[in-house]
């Protein structure tokens, strides 16, 4: 299959293009840099023009609800309606298991943009995969960067099932493989439940350092709520990815 995928430089975006390529099919991938601006729609109908399937990994680096949810809900329409344009049958986007609960998203915007994002996608007239992941190990160490000041890290208090993103790509391309697959939300999480804290704690005694960060001190705060503390972010009914915290860290040596 012929396969656009935006947003393939990212976390996500990367590992799911690599198992595309590796399963036989062609990327397509979306940037600036290659004369696409989803945001704008700017080169879309051509980049998608004879695509089976679009993929939509799309990120933006912010804290702000309004920011990311315009970011969000306005590339999800430019690929909507592009993909509608050039006929593209299929959308399938990674998104965060429980972002959409307001009880989750009250206190971060981020996860406010990405619930709009969602209704957005669930308007629209193109048939679509949401793709609902839990937190990903790769992205814990920006966790911890975002949470330190100097040798004190107070992270937030989160508890979750979390996976690897090479285990999420794979689900998410086994997704776009499945020819029967229309409008529909699926999940998929990691095989253990543990807080932020339990997960860094562990990648540090693996590793000693993450993002280049030696914490002295090393707390954890609900500072996003009692809901995303209390395990709002770890979907009831999941596909479970086998791979755990420990057989990760085996796999990914220290940087």
């Amino acid at each position: 299959m012929r396969i656009v995928v935006a947003g393939a430089t990212g976390t996500i975006g990367r590992r799911i293009g690599e198992e595309l390529r590796r399963r036989g099919h062609e990327v397509v991938p979306l940037s600036r840099g290659l004369g696409v601006d989803v945001s704008t729609g700017a080169g879309l109908d051509t980049a998608m023009a004879g695509a089976d399937a679009v993929v939509d990994a799309l990120n933006i680096e912010t804290l702000s609800g309004r920011r990311a949810a315009k970011f969000f809900t306005t590339c999800a329409r430019q690929l909507t309606a592009a993909a509608q344009k050039v006929g593209v049958s299929r959308i399938v986007c990674v998104s965060i298991a429980g972002a959409a609960n307001p009880q989750v998203h009250r206190l971060f915007g981020y996860y406010r943009g990405k619930a709009a994002q969602e209704r957005a996608y669930a308007d629209a007239d193109v048939d679509t995969t949401i793709v609902l992941s839990t937190q990903w190990f790769e992205l814990m160490d920006d966790v911890v960067r975002r949470a330190s000041l100097g040798p004190v890290t107070v992270l937030p208090t989160m508890r979750m099932a979390p996976l690897t993103a090479a285990g999420a790509a794979e689900f998410v391309v086994d997704e776009i493989e499945d020819s029967r697959a229309g409008d529909r939300c699926i999940a998929v999480k990691g095989p253990e439940e543990m807080t932020t804290l339990e997960v860094v704690r562990r990648i540090l005694d693996a590793r000693g350092e993450m993002s280049g960060r030696r914490p002295k001190v090393l707390r954890e705060l609900p500072y996003l709520g009692r809901a995303t503390a209390n395990g709002g972010l770890i979907p009831e009914e999941a596909t479970v990815d086998p791979t755990t915290l420990e057989e990760w860290l085996r796999q990914d040596p220290p940087r």
